[in-house]
C-alpha cells in the first residue's frame, strides 16, 4: 500500500494511544470522543462537539475592555520566557534567507534552510518563542469580511528543536503542558471549554510528517501544534534523528479570544482602528456587529460561488433585510480590510519589499491598490500613509523599527498611489464599456484589466454601481491573481554538470580562498574531457556569484593550453580548454591565472559591494541587490527602486562610492558559521540569495557593506582606484541597473570620452568647455529652422490641395509632398470636394478618403493600391490608411 497523508492519518488514528495521548489528557479527565457532525477524532472533558467552527459557532463574545495587542504578546513572551525559552526577535517578512519563497509565510520558515534541496535547521536557541509577522495571500478576498482573516498576522512561534539530543528541547508530554498552562492560567479559559482535535501535517514528499494536535475553545482555533517526527524510507518510514516541534499560536485569535469584541480587527489594531472609524465617519451599529459576531465562523467568501445568496442568509439570520446589511457592513468591511492591507505594507515594505509587478512585488501591490481601490469606493477620509504611520506609532515598543522606516515606507506609497491613480483616469472608460456589457467580462479579461490597466474588481464594483449594472465579480479573483506569486520561481537546479559528468569526483580545491591567493600553481588532473578538465585543485576562481570566471593556461610538458572560462558544478570546478591533446589523468600541469583579467573582476566585485552600500545611502534602506554581473570591462548591479533614478541621484551614488575608497577600509573575508554570521550581520547577509551551506563566506566592509559572499575582492576599498558610474536603465518595474568601471576600467572609458568631448569640439571648432553652450545653440537653431520648414511646407501642401480641388474626375489621385499626419486630412478635404482622394507622399505613406454617400470606398481604394504596388493598411468608414512598398504610376 502507497504511503500517502491519508492513510497516515488513518494508522496514526488506529494508534492514538501512541501518537496523540498524553499525561495531561489523563490527568484533567479528558477522553476521546468521535464529533457527530464532521466525524473528527479529538479529547475534552465534557464537550460532545470537535469545537471546530463548522461544529459550533463561535461563542466567546463579550462586552467590556478590548485586550491590548501588544500587552497580550508580553504575558504570552513572558509566561514561556518563564517556561525555558529564550525570546527572538522577529524576522523580515520577505524571506530573503529562502530562495524558494518570497514571503514569511510561518515562524518555522525563520529556521529553515535549504541544503542540497533539503530543509535543514538553523535556530539560535533549542526552545524560543518569536512574534513573527507573516504574509499570506489566499484568503485575500475573506479579508475584513469574516472578522477573523488577515493577510498580514503574527504568528507566535513556539519552537524546540532537536530532540532528545539537546539540552533544554522537549516532546509531546511537555508542548501540550506548557500550551494548556498558558490557555488555563494566563488566557484564563476552562479546561472543560477545551478541546484537542487529531490531525497529521506533512511534507508533500513525506521528507518530514508527524501528528498535530489543534487546540480549540468555544468554537475557535487557538493553537495548531505539529510534531515533526518521521520520515518517509521507501514505502515505509522511520523516526528522524533530530525531531522538531512546531506550535503556531494564531496570535490574532489570543487577542480576539481575550477580547471578546465582534470581530478580530475590532481589538488587533488597538487605537489605529478606533482613529480610522472616527476619521471615515463610519456608522458602528455594535448590537448588530454582536448579532453577527457568532455566525462569522461560517463565513468563507472562496467556499461560496453566490456571494449574494451568502448575504442574503445571514441577513435572514440577524433580522434585517440583506440591502440594510450591506449598506451597513459594506464601508466598515472595506476600512478593516484597509487596515489589515496598510499594516502589511509597513511591514514588507520597512523589509525591503517593494510593490511591481514582478514576484512578489506583484502581490503588493494588489493589496496597496485594493486598499486604494476600496478607500475611492467608500470615501474614507485619510491617506493610505496615514494609516501605516498609525500602525508604526502604535507597534514602536514591540517594533521599533517600523517607524525608523515610516519615511521611506511613505514615499513608496505616494509613488505607487500616483501610479494607481493615473490608471484608473486612463483607464474607466474600458471600466464601463466593460460593465455595459460591451466586452465579455469574464474572469480572464479581469485578469487582463487589472495585469494591463490596473483595474481591480472593486472599481469594476464602484462603476457598475454608478452604471445601474449588475456584475458577479469571482469571490477568488485574488486568490487566483497571487498565489503563483508566493513562492519563487525555481531556477534549472536539476541540470548537473554541465554536460561534464563529474559523478565520483570530490570537491576541487579552490586557492582563491586560501590566504596566499596564489596565481600559480601546480596541480594534479583528475579527469579529462573531450574540451576540458578536472584538477585536485586550482587558483582559478570559477564562474559564480555573478563574476565571470578567470582565464589564464595551463602547461604541461612545455605545452601551453588556453583556458578559456572555468564552471563549478557540485563543488567540481571544470577547466574549459582550446585543446587537450597530450593531457592525461594522473599529470601534473602548472596552472598560471591572467592576473590583469583577474585584478579587474576582483576591482569590479568589490566596486559593486561599494556602489550598493552607496546607493542605500543615497535612495534608502529599501534598495536591495536584484541582480548582479562583474566583468572585466565593467560592471553591474540591479537594484530595487521605487521610481526611475534620476541623473541628480545617480551623481550622488558616485560621489558617495567615491567617498568611501578614497577614505578606505579594510575589507574584512572569512569563514563563519551560517547561524552566527545571521545572528552578527542579520540577512542583509542574502543580497545575493541564500547560502547553500552550513558554513558561509562573509565580506564585509565596516559600515558599508556587509554580505555572504564568494567572490574574489581587494584587500582594503583603496585598490579599487576610482569608480566611474557609465549609466543606468530601468530593467524592469522596481528594477534599475546601474553599469559601472573601477580602477584602470574606469580611467579607459574616462579616456574614451575625452576623446569622442574632443572631436566633436574640433568639429564644431570650440573648447571642450564651450561644447554645451555651443550645441544648445545650434539645437534652437535647428528648431526655429524647423519651424520656418514645417510653415512653409504647410502653406505649399494648402495650395496642392486647392490645385487638386479642381482636378478633372471624380476621384483625385496625385502625390504630395506631406507629412503622413497631414496626408489624411488633406485627402478628406478634397473628398469632401470631389467623391474620393488618394494620395501618396514620398515614403509611400497613402490615405483614401471618400464622400459620404458617393458609392466609393476607402478601404477598397486602398486594397487595389497595395494588390497592384504592395503594402498593407486598413481603416473604416469613410478613411483609409496604410503604407505602399512601390511608388504608384499615377507619380508620372
Amino acid at each position: 500500500m502507497a504511503l500517502t497523508k491519508d492513510s497516515l492519518k488513518a494508522e496514526f488514528g488506529k494508534n492514538y494511544a501512541k501518537h496523540y495521548e498524553v499525561e495531561l489528557f489523563k490527568k484533567h479527565g479528558f477522553k476521546r470522543r468521535k464529533c457527530p457532525k464532521c466525524g473528527r477524532a479529538f479529547w475534552s472533558i465534557s464537550k460532545e462537539l470537535c469545537g471546530d467552527s463548522s461544529c459550533e459557532p463561535y461563542s466567546f463574545f463579550k462586552k467590556g475592555k478590548r485586550a491590548d495587542y501588544i500587552d497580550v504578546w508580553k504575558k504570552f513572551d513572558g509566561y514561556f520566557k518563564k517556561n525555558g525559552h529564550a525570546s527572538v526577535p522577529r524576522y523580515p517578512t520577505i524571506c530573503r534567507w529562502r530562495d524558494d519563497l518570497h514571503f514569511t509565510i510561518a515562524s518555522i520558515v525563520d529556521f529553515m534552510r535549504l541544503e542540497g534541496g533539503k530543509v535543514v535547521f538553523e535556530h539560535p536557541n533549542t526552545s524560543l518563542v518569536v512574534p513573527q509577522m507573516c504574509l499570506r495571500f489566499n484568503d485575500l478576498p475573506n479579508v475584513g469580511v469574516t472578522g477573523r482573516h488577515f493577510s498580514c498576522f503574527m504568528m507566535a512561534g513556539q519552537h524546540s528543536f532537536n530532540y532528545p539530543k539537546a539540552k533544554g528541547s522537549y516532546w509531546k508530554e511537555r508542548c501540550l503542558e506548557l500550551n494548556f498552562g498558558y490557555l488555563t492560567e494566563v488566557l484564563g479559559i476552562k479546561p472543560e471549554k477545551l478541546t484537542y482535535l487529531e490531525d497529521i501535517w506533512a511534507m508533500p514528499d513525506l521528507s518530514s510528517f508527524g501528528p498535530c494536535v489543534e487546540t480549540f475553545a468555544d468554537g475557535i482555533e487557538l493553537v495548531n501544534s505539529v510534531f515533526m517526527q518521521f520520515t518517509k524510507k521507501g514505502e515505509s518510514y522511520k523516526e528522524l534523528d533530530m525531531k522538531v516541534i512546531d506550535v503556531g499560536w494564531g496570535f490574532e485569535r489570543l487577542v480576539w479570544y481575550a477580547s471578546g469584541t465582534p470581530t478580530a480587527y475590532d481589538c488587533c489594531f488597538g487605537p489605529v482602528r478606533d482613529e480610522l472609524l472616527k476619521l471615515s465617519d463610519i456608522e458602528y451599529d455594535d448590537e448588530l456587529f454582536r448579532r453577527l459576531a457568532p455566525l462569522s465562523g461560517e463565513i468563507d467568501l472562496e467556499q461560496h460561488s453566490n456571494v449574494d445568496a451568502v448575504m442574503r442568509g445571514l441577513a435572514q439570520k440577524v433580522g434585517v433585510g440583506r440591502d440594510e446589511l450591506q449598506e451597513k457592513i459594506a464601508p466598515l468591511q472595506a476600512l478593516y480590510a484597509v487596515m489589515d492591507h496598510s499594516r502589511a505594507l509597513a511591514f514588507t515594505i520597512a523589509d525591503g519589499g517593494l510593490p511591481s509587478n514582478v514576484g512578489g512585488g506583484y502581490n503588493l501591490r494588489v493589496i496597496l491598490r485594493r486598499a486604494l481601490a476600496f478607500m475611492q469606493e467608500h470615501k474614507l477620509n485619510f491617506s493610505l500613509a496615514d494609516a501605516v504611520k498609525m500602525h508604526c506609532t502604535y507597534l514602536q515598543p514591540l517594533f521599533p523599527e517600523l517607524l525608523k522606516n515610516y519615511e521611506d515606507v511613505a514615499r513608496v506609497i505616494e509613488v505607487e498611489e500616483k501610479h494607481y491613480r493615473a490608471a484608473v483616469e486612463r483607464s474607466r472608460r474600458i471600466v464601463v464599456d466593460a460593465v455595459k456589457g460591451k466586452k465579455k467580462l469574464d474572469e480572464n479579461a479581469l485578469f487582463t484589466l487589472y495585469e494591463s490597466h490596473g483595474i481591480t474588481p472593486e472599481l469594476i464594483g464602484e462603476v457598475a454601481k454608478a452604471e445601474n449594472a449588475k456584475i458577479n465579480l469571482p469571490s477568488d479573483f485574488y486568490k487566483k491573481l497571487t498565489e503563483k506569486h508566493t513562492y519563487a520561481e525555481k531556477g534549472d537546479e536539476g541540470k548537473s554538470g554541465g554536460g561534464y559528468d563529474v559523478k565520483g569526483l570530490k570537491p576541487t580545491k579552490l586557492l582563491c580562498y586560501e590566504k596566499s591567493n596564489p596565481l600559480k600553481a601546480q596541480a594534479k588532473i583528475l579527469k579529462v574531457y573531450k574540451d576540458a578538465v578536472v584538477l585536485e585543485q586550482t587558483p582559478f576562481y570559477p564562474e559564480g556569484g555573478g563574476q565571470e570566471s578567470d582565464t589564464g593556461k595551463l602547461v604541461a610538458n612545455g605545452k601551453q593550453y588556453a583556458v578559456l572560462n572555468v564552471q563549478k558544478f557540485e563543488g567540481v570546478a571544470v577547466h574549459k580548454l582550446d585543446d587537450v591533446k597530450g593531457l592525461k589523468k594522473g599529470m601534473k600541469v602548472e596552472c598560471i591565472v591572467d592576473e590583469a583579467r583577474r585584478m579587474a573582476l576582483t576591482r569590479h566585485h568589490t566596486a559593486t559591494h561599494v556602489v550598493g552600500g552607496a546607493a542605500r545611502r543615497v535612495l534608502g534602506n529599501h534598495v536591495w541587490q536584484a541582480g548582479a554581473h562583474k566583468g572585466e570591462r565593467y560592471a553591474t548591479l540591479d537594484i530595487t527602486h521605487y521610481e526611475k533614478i534620476t541623473p541628480e541621484q545617480l551623481a550622488e551614488i558616485e560621489r558617495a562610492a567615491n567617498e568611501i575608497v578614497m577614505r578606505g577600509g579594510r575589507v574584512e573575508k572569512k569563514f563563519e558559521e551560517r547561524g552566527e554570521a545571521e545572528k552578527k550581520h542579520g540577512f542583509t547577509l542574502y543580497q545575493g540569495g541564500g547560502s547553500p551551506g552550513k558554513s558561509v563566506r562573509v565580506v564585509n566592509i565596516e559600515g558599508v557593506d556587509t554580505q555572504a559572499c564568494a567572490g574574489t575582492h581587494v584587500d582594503d576599498v583603496r585598490e579599487i582606484g576610482v569608480i566611474k558610474i557609465m549609466g543606468e536603465e530601468r530593467i524592469q518595474d522596481g528594477v534599475s541597473r546601474l553599469r559601472y568601471a573601477a580602477g584602470p576600467a574606469a580611467l579607459d572609458y574616462l579616456s574614451q570620452r575625452d576623446e569622442l568631448l574632443q572631436k566633436a569640439s574640433e568639429k564644431l571648432h570650440v573648447t571642450p568647455e564651450q561644447l554645451p553652450k555651443t550645441v544648445d545653440r545650434f539645437f534652437n537653431e535647428w528648431k526655429e529652422r524647423g519651424k520656418q520648414v514645417e510653415s512653409l511646407s504647410t502653406q505649399m501642401v494648402e495650395q496642392e490641395i486647392e490645385r487638386l480641388k479642381h482636378e478633372k474626375g471624380e476621384v483625385v489621385r496625385a502625390v504630395v509632398d506631406a507629412e503622413p499626419s497631414i496626408l489624411a486630412k488633406a485627402a478628406s478635404e478634397i473628398a469632401s470636394v470631389k467623391k474620393a482622394a488618394v494620395l501618396v507622399n514620398k515614403q509611400l505613406n497613402v490615405a483614401c478618403a471618400v464622400k459620404k454617400g458617393s458609392g466609393y470606398e476607402a478601404e477598397k481604394l486602398l486594397k487595389e493600391l497595395t494588390a497592384k504596388y504592395g503594402g498593407k493598411g486598413g481603416g473604416k468608414g469613410n478613411l483609409a490608411m496604410g503604407k505602399l512598398d512601390r511608388m504608384p504610376e499615377f507619380n508620372a
